[in-house]
């Protein structure tokens, strides 16, 4: 996983990073305008980044992926093995969805798409053989189900890999996410950007990044 490139990068994709309200790439608030999601732009362009950051063999794997808006963002000029799990209960959102909004940017049979709960997949060995470089967790945001989404995927996680988690700017994720850095001597967050509560609604409910390494800093 190329971490040391991911926030170089990141800051070339806005003209002002991270106060920019949107990123230099007018696709990504296009796909939002074609495929509504929880999320701005800004937002979409981080996990393009990210994805982007893959090195050979590794997985991007995404948690909670409702219409695709995040899973497009993400797939847009990266290639690899990219992986969607949920179990498409929010709302008006489905597989079949999913894979017709993937269709119309050309990305149907891109990523693999698993239907059912998450927590039950990754406790069952779900992930078995895949080395994940990026995972992107945007499913159950109660206290628990936000602790439980960071701890289950650690045997899949390569050394560097970015853990990225969305509505950071609740109060039951933000005291999940700070609690996690807390037990977990191998996470060390390396960004972190408030959303619109915190006065940044260009960023939606805030994110944070986290980078995983196999052996404590």
């Amino acid at each position: 996983m190329k971490t040391d490139a991911f926030l170089e990068r990141l800051s070339h994709a806005f003209e002002d990073f991270p106060r920019s309200e949107l990123p230099r790439d007018v696709r990504f608030a296009e796909i939002l305008e074609a495929v509504p999601g929880l999320a701005r732009a800004n937002n979409l362009a981080l996990l393009n980044v990210a994805a982007s950051c893959l090195d050979a063999g590794e997985c991007y794997v995404e948690v909670g992926t409702y219409h695709g808006s995040s899973l497009i963002a993400a797939l847009l000029e990266n290639d690899g093995d990219f992986l969607a799990l949920d179990n498409w209960s929010l709302g008006d959102g489905s597989k079949e969805q999913l894979a017709k909004n993937l269709a119309r940017f050309d990305l149907a049979g891109r990523p693999r798409l698993i239907e059912g709960d998450a927590f039950d997949m990754l406790r069952s060995g779900g992930l078995e053989g895949r080395r994940v470089g990026v995972y992107y967790y945007d499913n159950g945001h109660e206290y628990e189900q936000q602790l439980d989404g960071m701890r289950l995927i650690e045997p899949y996680l390569v050394d560097g890999a970015l853990v990225i988690v969305d509505d950071t700017d609740w109060e039951r994720v933000e005291r999940a996410v700070g609690d996690y850095l807390v037990e977990q001597p191998r996470v060390t967050e390396i960004l972190r950007i408030d959303g619109k509560d915190r006065g940044r609604p260009e960023w939606w409910e805030g994110m944070r990044v986290l980078r995983w390494s196999k052996r404590p800093d």
